[in-house]
Protein backbone atom coordinates (compact mmCIF):
# COMPACT_ATOMS: atom_id res chain seq x y z
CA UNK A 1 0.00 0.00 0.00
CA UNK A 2 2.86 2.59 0.90
CA UNK A 3 4.53 1.69 -2.40
CA UNK A 4 1.54 2.49 -4.62
CA UNK A 5 0.81 5.38 -2.72
CA UNK A 6 4.24 6.47 -3.38
CA UNK A 7 4.17 5.65 -6.81
CA UNK A 8 0.71 7.45 -7.26
CA UNK A 9 2.07 10.49 -5.46
CA UNK A 10 5.33 10.89 -8.19
CA UNK A 11 2.22 10.44 -10.99
CA UNK A 12 0.69 13.63 -9.62
CA UNK A 13 3.79 15.52 -8.95
CA UNK A 14 4.89 14.74 -12.48
CA UNK A 15 1.59 15.52 -13.93
CA UNK A 16 1.46 18.77 -11.84
CA UNK A 17 4.91 19.55 -13.18
CA UNK A 18 3.65 19.87 -16.93
CA UNK A 19 4.45 23.70 -17.62
CA UNK A 20 1.96 25.55 -18.78
CA UNK A 21 1.58 27.05 -22.70
CA UNK A 22 4.84 26.63 -24.62
CA UNK A 23 6.64 26.06 -21.19
CA UNK A 24 10.20 27.34 -22.38
CA UNK A 25 12.68 29.04 -20.27
CA UNK A 26 12.35 32.54 -19.07
CA UNK A 27 15.94 33.76 -20.86
CA UNK A 28 15.36 31.48 -23.82
CA UNK A 29 11.82 33.56 -24.30
CA UNK A 30 13.53 37.12 -24.12
CA UNK A 31 16.22 35.86 -26.68
CA UNK A 32 13.31 34.49 -28.95
CA UNK A 33 11.30 37.51 -28.93
CA UNK A 34 14.72 39.70 -29.61
CA UNK A 35 15.18 37.40 -32.84
CA UNK A 36 12.13 38.05 -33.86
CA UNK A 37 12.32 35.91 -36.70
CA UNK A 38 11.65 31.90 -37.53
CA UNK A 39 12.72 30.49 -40.59
CA UNK A 40 11.26 26.57 -40.94
CA UNK A 41 11.64 23.89 -43.86
CA UNK A 42 8.85 21.76 -44.55
CA UNK A 43 7.16 19.07 -46.57
CA UNK A 44 4.04 19.19 -44.42
CA UNK A 45 1.21 20.68 -45.17
CA UNK A 46 -0.01 21.18 -41.42
CA UNK A 47 2.09 24.26 -40.93
CA UNK A 48 -0.47 26.59 -41.68
CA UNK A 49 -3.21 26.44 -38.97
CA UNK A 50 -0.16 25.79 -36.70
CA UNK A 51 1.87 29.13 -37.59
CA UNK A 52 -1.39 30.96 -36.92
CA UNK A 53 -1.96 29.69 -33.63
CA UNK A 54 1.88 30.37 -32.49
CA UNK A 55 1.48 33.86 -34.15
CA UNK A 56 -1.49 34.84 -31.67
CA UNK A 57 0.81 33.66 -28.37
CA UNK A 58 4.00 35.28 -30.45
CA UNK A 59 3.33 37.86 -32.42
CA UNK A 60 6.50 39.99 -32.64
CA UNK A 61 8.26 36.45 -34.23
CA UNK A 62 8.15 36.84 -38.03
CA UNK A 63 7.81 33.60 -39.36
CA UNK A 64 9.32 32.26 -42.58
CA UNK A 65 8.17 28.87 -43.96
CA UNK A 66 9.54 27.28 -46.98
CA UNK A 67 7.86 24.16 -48.48
CA UNK A 68 9.67 21.82 -50.38
CA UNK A 69 10.20 18.15 -50.84
CA UNK A 70 12.53 15.96 -48.12
CA UNK A 71 15.38 15.32 -50.41
CA UNK A 72 15.45 19.46 -50.98
CA UNK A 73 15.31 20.09 -47.24
CA UNK A 74 18.46 17.60 -46.77
CA UNK A 75 20.60 19.06 -49.66
CA UNK A 76 19.97 22.64 -48.34
CA UNK A 77 20.55 21.58 -44.37
CA UNK A 78 23.99 19.89 -45.70
CA UNK A 79 25.18 22.46 -47.91
CA UNK A 80 24.42 25.63 -45.94
CA UNK A 81 25.95 23.91 -42.74
CA UNK A 82 29.44 22.45 -44.52
CA UNK A 83 29.90 26.05 -45.96
CA UNK A 84 29.12 27.59 -42.83
CA UNK A 85 26.40 29.86 -43.63
CA UNK A 86 23.45 30.35 -41.44
CA UNK A 87 21.13 27.53 -41.45
CA UNK A 88 17.48 27.16 -41.46
CA UNK A 89 15.71 27.27 -37.64
CA UNK A 90 13.47 24.27 -37.63
CA UNK A 91 13.23 21.39 -39.87
CA UNK A 92 9.68 19.21 -39.88
CA UNK A 93 9.40 16.66 -42.65
CA UNK A 94 7.35 13.43 -42.95
CA UNK A 95 10.85 10.74 -44.28
CA UNK A 96 11.69 10.14 -40.86
CA UNK A 97 14.81 8.24 -41.93
CA UNK A 98 16.51 11.33 -43.62
CA UNK A 99 15.83 13.39 -40.75
CA UNK A 100 17.21 10.31 -38.50
CA UNK A 101 20.16 10.36 -41.20
CA UNK A 102 20.87 14.65 -40.64
CA UNK A 103 20.55 14.11 -37.06
CA UNK A 104 23.23 11.07 -36.80
CA UNK A 105 25.57 12.59 -39.28
CA UNK A 106 25.69 16.12 -36.79
CA UNK A 107 23.62 18.53 -38.26
CA UNK A 108 21.32 18.72 -35.43
CA UNK A 109 21.76 20.40 -32.05
CA UNK A 110 20.44 19.45 -28.71
CA UNK A 111 17.64 21.50 -27.39
CA UNK A 112 15.54 18.89 -23.94
CA UNK A 113 12.59 20.55 -24.41
CA UNK A 114 10.56 21.15 -21.03
CA UNK A 115 7.97 18.85 -22.29
CA UNK A 116 10.13 15.34 -22.97
CA UNK A 117 9.26 13.76 -20.20
CA UNK A 118 5.11 13.81 -21.73
CA UNK A 119 6.82 12.42 -25.00
CA UNK A 120 5.86 8.80 -25.61
CA UNK A 121 8.76 6.07 -26.00
CA UNK A 122 10.36 5.78 -29.35
CA UNK A 123 9.40 9.77 -30.20
CA UNK A 124 12.64 11.52 -29.19
CA UNK A 125 16.27 10.93 -30.34
CA UNK A 126 19.32 11.90 -28.51
CA UNK A 127 17.23 15.24 -27.08
CA UNK A 128 17.97 16.38 -30.82
CA UNK A 129 14.72 14.50 -33.08
CA UNK A 130 11.31 14.73 -31.79
CA UNK A 131 8.30 13.11 -33.38
CA UNK A 132 5.44 15.07 -33.16
CA UNK A 133 2.59 13.21 -34.58
CA UNK A 134 1.47 9.20 -34.57
CA UNK A 135 -0.58 8.54 -37.83
CA UNK A 136 -1.34 5.44 -38.95
CA UNK A 137 -1.30 3.95 -42.47
CA UNK A 138 -3.88 2.15 -43.77
CA UNK A 139 -6.00 0.91 -46.46
CA UNK A 140 -7.83 2.93 -48.68
CA UNK A 141 -10.87 1.95 -51.16
CA UNK A 142 -13.74 2.91 -53.46
CA UNK A 143 -17.15 2.02 -51.41
CA UNK A 144 -18.87 1.58 -54.84
CA UNK A 145 -16.57 -0.91 -56.62
CA UNK A 146 -15.62 -2.90 -53.33
CA UNK A 147 -18.07 -4.03 -51.05
CA UNK A 148 -18.83 -7.10 -48.76
CA UNK A 149 -16.95 -10.02 -49.29
CA UNK A 150 -14.08 -7.49 -51.36
CA UNK A 151 -13.45 -5.41 -48.64
CA UNK A 152 -9.79 -6.74 -46.96
CA UNK A 153 -9.98 -6.21 -43.47
CA UNK A 154 -6.11 -7.13 -42.73
CA UNK A 155 -2.99 -7.69 -44.81
CA UNK A 156 -3.50 -11.76 -44.96
CA UNK A 157 -7.11 -10.51 -46.21
CA UNK A 158 -5.93 -8.74 -48.70
CA UNK A 159 -3.23 -11.22 -49.52
CA UNK A 160 -6.17 -13.89 -49.79
CA UNK A 161 -8.48 -11.05 -51.88
CA UNK A 162 -5.74 -10.57 -54.50
CA UNK A 163 -5.17 -14.15 -55.37
CA UNK A 164 -9.24 -15.10 -55.38
CA UNK A 165 -10.24 -11.98 -56.94
CA UNK A 166 -8.10 -10.57 -59.88
CA UNK A 167 -11.28 -9.59 -61.69
CA UNK A 168 -11.93 -7.23 -59.30
CA UNK A 169 -8.29 -5.81 -58.65
CA UNK A 170 -6.68 -5.83 -62.20
CA UNK A 171 -4.95 -2.73 -63.37
CA UNK A 172 -7.19 -0.95 -60.55
CA UNK A 173 -4.86 -1.39 -57.61
CA UNK A 174 -2.78 1.87 -56.72
CA UNK A 175 0.76 2.51 -54.03
CA UNK A 176 3.98 4.62 -53.70
CA UNK A 177 6.37 3.77 -55.44
CA UNK A 178 9.20 2.47 -53.31
CA UNK A 179 11.60 3.46 -55.85
CA UNK A 180 10.87 7.25 -56.22
CA UNK A 181 9.51 7.47 -52.74
CA UNK A 182 11.28 7.48 -49.60
CA UNK A 183 8.62 7.10 -47.34
CA UNK A 184 7.50 4.53 -49.15
CA UNK A 185 10.79 2.64 -49.23
CA UNK A 186 10.77 3.27 -45.48
CA UNK A 187 6.93 1.91 -44.97
CA UNK A 188 8.22 -1.39 -47.14
CA UNK A 189 11.11 -1.65 -44.60
CA UNK A 190 8.95 -1.94 -41.91
CA UNK A 191 6.49 -3.65 -43.35
CA UNK A 192 8.90 -6.82 -44.06
CA UNK A 193 10.45 -6.66 -40.65
CA UNK A 194 6.73 -6.90 -39.03
CA UNK A 195 5.12 -9.46 -41.53
CA UNK A 196 5.97 -12.78 -42.06
CA UNK A 197 4.07 -12.96 -45.80
CA UNK A 198 5.02 -9.18 -46.49
CA UNK A 199 6.81 -10.17 -49.72
CA UNK A 200 4.36 -12.84 -51.14
CA UNK A 201 1.70 -9.10 -50.07
CA UNK A 202 4.05 -7.33 -52.69
CA UNK A 203 4.01 -10.17 -55.19
CA UNK A 204 0.17 -10.38 -55.06
CA UNK A 205 0.06 -6.81 -55.20
CA UNK A 206 2.67 -6.31 -58.39
CA UNK A 207 0.27 -9.29 -60.60
CA UNK A 208 -2.79 -6.92 -60.37
CA UNK A 209 -0.57 -4.86 -62.95
CA UNK A 210 -0.83 -2.01 -59.99
CA UNK A 211 0.31 1.76 -60.63
CA UNK A 212 2.96 3.20 -59.26
CA UNK A 213 2.80 6.24 -58.16
CA UNK A 214 4.41 9.59 -56.16
CA UNK A 215 1.60 11.61 -55.59
CA UNK A 216 -0.86 11.11 -52.81
CA UNK A 217 -3.30 13.42 -54.33
CA UNK A 218 -2.89 12.02 -57.47
CA UNK A 219 -3.85 8.50 -55.72
CA UNK A 220 -6.71 9.32 -53.79
CA UNK A 221 -8.36 11.29 -56.71
CA UNK A 222 -8.29 8.00 -58.69
CA UNK A 223 -10.22 6.22 -55.73
CA UNK A 224 -12.07 8.94 -55.53
CA UNK A 225 -13.63 8.72 -59.49
CA UNK A 226 -13.45 4.87 -59.49
CA UNK A 227 -10.18 4.59 -61.69
CA UNK A 228 -8.64 2.40 -58.79
CA UNK A 229 -10.16 0.27 -56.70
CA UNK A 230 -7.56 0.09 -53.70
CA UNK A 231 -4.54 1.88 -52.60
CA UNK A 232 -1.96 -0.06 -50.26
CA UNK A 233 -0.84 2.26 -48.06
CA UNK A 234 -2.06 5.75 -47.02
CA UNK A 235 -1.55 7.78 -44.35
CA UNK A 236 -4.92 7.86 -42.64
CA UNK A 237 -4.96 12.01 -41.74
CA UNK A 238 -4.68 12.64 -45.42
CA UNK A 239 -7.29 10.16 -46.57
CA UNK A 240 -9.31 11.57 -43.76
CA UNK A 241 -9.28 14.27 -45.77
CA UNK A 242 -10.25 13.23 -48.57
CA UNK A 243 -12.96 11.18 -47.38
CA UNK A 244 -14.88 13.91 -46.07
CA UNK A 245 -15.41 15.62 -49.47
CA UNK A 246 -15.79 12.05 -51.50
CA UNK A 247 -17.36 9.94 -49.78
CA UNK A 248 -17.26 6.92 -52.01
CA UNK A 249 -13.84 6.89 -50.37
CA UNK A 250 -13.22 4.29 -47.61
CA UNK A 251 -10.64 3.90 -45.50
CA UNK A 252 -9.69 0.62 -43.05
CA UNK A 253 -7.05 0.76 -40.59
CA UNK A 254 -5.91 -3.11 -40.68
CA UNK A 255 -7.01 -4.87 -37.74
CA UNK A 256 -3.75 -7.52 -37.68
CA UNK A 257 -1.42 -4.43 -37.46
CA UNK A 258 -0.98 -1.11 -38.96
CA UNK A 259 2.39 1.23 -39.26
CA UNK A 260 2.40 4.70 -37.06
CA UNK A 261 4.49 7.26 -39.12
CA UNK A 262 5.73 10.39 -37.38
CA UNK A 263 6.60 14.20 -38.64
CA UNK A 264 10.02 14.97 -37.61
CA UNK A 265 11.21 18.25 -36.06
CA UNK A 266 14.80 18.95 -35.04
CA UNK A 267 16.67 22.67 -34.89
CA UNK A 268 20.16 22.40 -36.97
CA UNK A 269 23.19 23.06 -35.78
CA UNK A 270 23.93 26.64 -37.59
CA UNK A 271 20.28 27.70 -36.87
CA UNK A 272 20.12 31.58 -37.29
CA UNK A 273 17.44 31.95 -34.49
CA UNK A 274 17.52 28.97 -32.33
CA UNK A 275 16.04 30.94 -29.39
CA UNK A 276 12.98 31.15 -31.74
CA UNK A 277 12.95 27.68 -32.99
CA UNK A 278 13.63 26.28 -29.50
CA UNK A 279 10.02 28.76 -28.33
CA UNK A 280 8.33 26.94 -31.30
CA UNK A 281 9.23 23.49 -30.98
CA UNK A 282 8.14 23.91 -27.44
CA UNK A 283 4.67 24.97 -28.73
CA UNK A 284 4.55 22.13 -30.95
CA UNK A 285 5.03 19.84 -28.07
CA UNK A 286 2.78 21.69 -25.27
CA UNK A 287 -0.66 20.36 -25.05
CA UNK A 288 -1.88 23.49 -26.83
CA UNK A 289 0.32 22.94 -29.53
CA UNK A 290 -0.86 19.16 -29.57
CA UNK A 291 -4.36 19.79 -29.60
CA UNK A 292 -3.79 22.40 -32.52
CA UNK A 293 -2.31 19.60 -34.67
CA UNK A 294 -4.77 17.10 -33.30
CA UNK A 295 -7.63 19.51 -34.59
CA UNK A 296 -6.31 19.00 -38.04
CA UNK A 297 -7.14 15.96 -38.28
CA UNK A 298 -3.85 14.49 -37.43
CA UNK A 299 -2.82 12.53 -34.49
CA UNK A 300 -1.05 13.87 -32.00
CA UNK A 301 2.33 11.98 -30.87
CA UNK A 302 1.10 12.97 -26.78
CA UNK A 303 -0.98 10.64 -25.64
CA UNK A 304 -2.21 13.18 -22.87
CA UNK A 305 -3.75 15.35 -24.92
CA UNK A 306 -7.46 15.56 -24.98
CA UNK A 307 -7.98 16.28 -29.14
CA UNK A 308 -10.84 15.47 -31.26
CA UNK A 309 -10.04 12.42 -32.90
CA UNK A 310 -11.40 8.87 -32.84
CA UNK A 311 -9.15 6.80 -30.21
CA UNK A 312 -6.02 5.21 -31.04
CA UNK A 313 -6.69 1.97 -33.24
CA UNK A 314 -5.06 -1.29 -31.68
CA UNK A 315 -2.36 -2.84 -33.11
CA UNK A 316 -0.40 0.28 -34.20
CA UNK A 317 3.54 -0.63 -35.01
CA UNK A 318 5.01 2.90 -34.57
CA UNK A 319 8.02 3.32 -36.43
CA UNK A 320 10.07 4.51 -33.75
CA UNK A 321 12.47 7.81 -34.30
CA UNK A 322 15.90 6.65 -33.72
CA UNK A 323 18.95 4.85 -35.27
CA UNK A 324 17.50 1.81 -36.87
CA UNK A 325 15.78 3.94 -39.66
CA UNK A 326 19.44 4.50 -40.37
CA UNK A 327 19.26 1.22 -41.95
CA UNK A 328 17.10 1.96 -44.78
CA UNK A 329 19.82 4.29 -45.56
CA UNK A 330 22.46 1.54 -46.07
CA UNK A 331 22.91 1.13 -49.82
CA UNK A 332 23.80 -2.24 -49.64
CA UNK A 333 20.37 -2.70 -47.87
CA UNK A 334 18.38 -0.31 -50.09
CA UNK A 335 19.62 -2.09 -53.44
CA UNK A 336 18.52 -5.68 -51.84
CA UNK A 337 14.95 -4.26 -50.97
CA UNK A 338 14.27 -2.68 -54.12
CA UNK A 339 15.68 -5.08 -56.07
CA UNK A 340 12.68 -7.44 -54.79
CA UNK A 341 10.49 -5.06 -54.84
CA UNK A 342 10.92 -4.47 -58.41
CA UNK A 343 10.87 -8.17 -59.51
CA UNK A 344 8.02 -8.34 -57.51
CA UNK A 345 6.59 -5.10 -58.87
CA UNK A 346 7.42 -6.19 -62.96
CA UNK A 347 3.79 -5.49 -63.84
CA UNK A 348 3.11 -2.20 -62.78
CA UNK A 349 3.18 0.93 -64.57
CA UNK A 350 4.53 4.21 -63.24
CA UNK A 351 3.15 7.26 -63.18
CA UNK A 352 4.26 10.38 -64.31
CA UNK A 353 6.96 12.42 -62.10
CA UNK A 354 4.77 15.53 -62.58
CA UNK A 355 2.43 15.04 -59.86
CA UNK A 356 -0.35 17.51 -62.16
CA UNK A 357 -0.22 14.83 -65.01
CA UNK A 358 -3.36 12.45 -65.04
Amino acid sequence: MGLAGGLAGLGAAACSSEPEGAGTARRVRWLARREGALHILTNTSLMGPVLEAFGRRWPGIRVDLEDINSTRIAEQVRALADTGQDGPDLVWSTAMDVQVKLINDGYAQAYKSPHRAAMPDGSVWREQGYGLTAEPIVFAYNRSQLAGGVVPRSHADLLRLLRTRHDVFDGRVTLYDAERSGVALMQLSADVQIYPDAWPLMEALGAQRPRLDTSGQRMMGQIADGRMVFAYNMNRSYGESWAERAPQIGLITPDDYHLSVSRVAFIPRNAAHPNAARLFLDYLLSREGQRVIGALGVRPVRDDVDAPLRPASPGARPIRVGPALLANLDQARRASLLTRWEAAMRLGVRAPSNPAAP
